[in-house]
């Protein structure tokens, strides 16, 4: 790290934290390790923690400065923390990852250096690392050399792996706090984004290691949240004048639900179905819900 003030930062890292004290430290080594030639500096939002999530970065800044918390206590909510973290922040950009990935070596610099040029980034995850085999191909797999798309429709970041220059996070606004988004919060402030004319970059060295869930109930609830709030995100694409999804994009998903059903008797395949049969109930839930079929 360059010796640049705080009122002088470029880039600051901010990490929402939620009782992430088992492994967040991984994640604070690997962000210590990095190097860039630009001035950068870490926030960990604590956000209503009840172990010893604080204690562990305060004693992490001991010895690196440039980490700090700060909290984010009148409620539990991802945008939330991120919003704090952010509106703590002094970075000119700033970048968001999640306490339980691990950023990988000259992640910081591949960030950093594309937010000089470009106003959204994001970059890909890679899945072998912190994921056992059979949890790792478990929601399929895609050739990360671009970013991901909403139906085609729009590209969006990773909201783990994501750079914002403060100019136009200021422009477009603020991570949506609305508890129906969450899930796909990421590509709600995409869409954003897109529709202001910003132009995502996808920065190919820009890498997160990812973790997925590994309890099949926490899975099952997960992709059934994250199922329930696309047909909102659509309500908005309309609302906003823009292209839709066809009402039953989703169809193969339900014919493949039905085909793979003896998966279950099969630890290895389990958290595959599991995944795919939460994402089409929510969905399902979501399009009654809120009026806007999308399954």
């Amino acid at each position: 790290m360059t010796s640049d003030t705080r009122d002088d930062i470029e880039l600051s890292v901010v990490i929402p934290a939620h009782n992430e004290a088992a492994v967040i430290t991984h994640q604070l080594d690997a962000l210590a390790a990095q190097s860039w030639d630009g001035s950068w500096d870490v926030i960990v939002v604590d956000n209503c923690s009840t172990d010893d999530t604080a204690a562990i970065v305060t004693a992490y800044s001991q010895t690196h400065p440039q980490f700090r918390v700060v909290p984010a206590s009148a409620r539990k909510g991802l945008n939330y923390a991120r919003n704090a973290g952010i509106a703590a922040s002094t970075g000119r950009s700033f970048a968001l990852v999640d306490a339980d990935d691990i950023v990988s070596p000259g992640w910081l610099a591949a960030m950093g250096s594309a937010l000089r040029d470009h106003e959204l980034v994001t970059g890909p995850l890679e899945l072998d690392r912190l994921n056992p085999p059979a949890l790792a191909g478990s929601r399929g797999r895609r050739d990360e050399q671009d970013a991901p798309s909403f139906c085609g429709i729009f590209e969006s970041a990773h909201g783990n792996n994501i750079g914002v220059r403060r100019a136009a996070y200021n422009r477009i606004g603020a991570f949506d706090e609305d508890p129906r988004l969450l899930g796909c919060e990421d590509m709600e402030f995409s869409m954003r984004a897109w529709i202001d004319g910003i132009v995502l970059f996808f920065a190919t060295d820009a890498v997160v290691h990812y973790r997925y869930r590994t309890d099949p109930r926490v899975l099952w609830q997960q992709g059934r949240r994250y199922g329930k709030s696309r047909p909102m995100l659509v309500r908005k694409l309309r609302a906003a004048g823009r292209p839709r999804p066809s009402r039953f994009a989703g169809w193969r998903s339900w014919v493949w639900l039905v085909v793979h059903l003896p998966d279950l008797r099969i630890s290895e395949r389990r958290a595959a179905w599991v995944w795919v049969a939460g994402n089409r109930l929510g969905q399902l839930e979501g399009s009654i819900r809120y009026r806007c079929l999308f399954i």
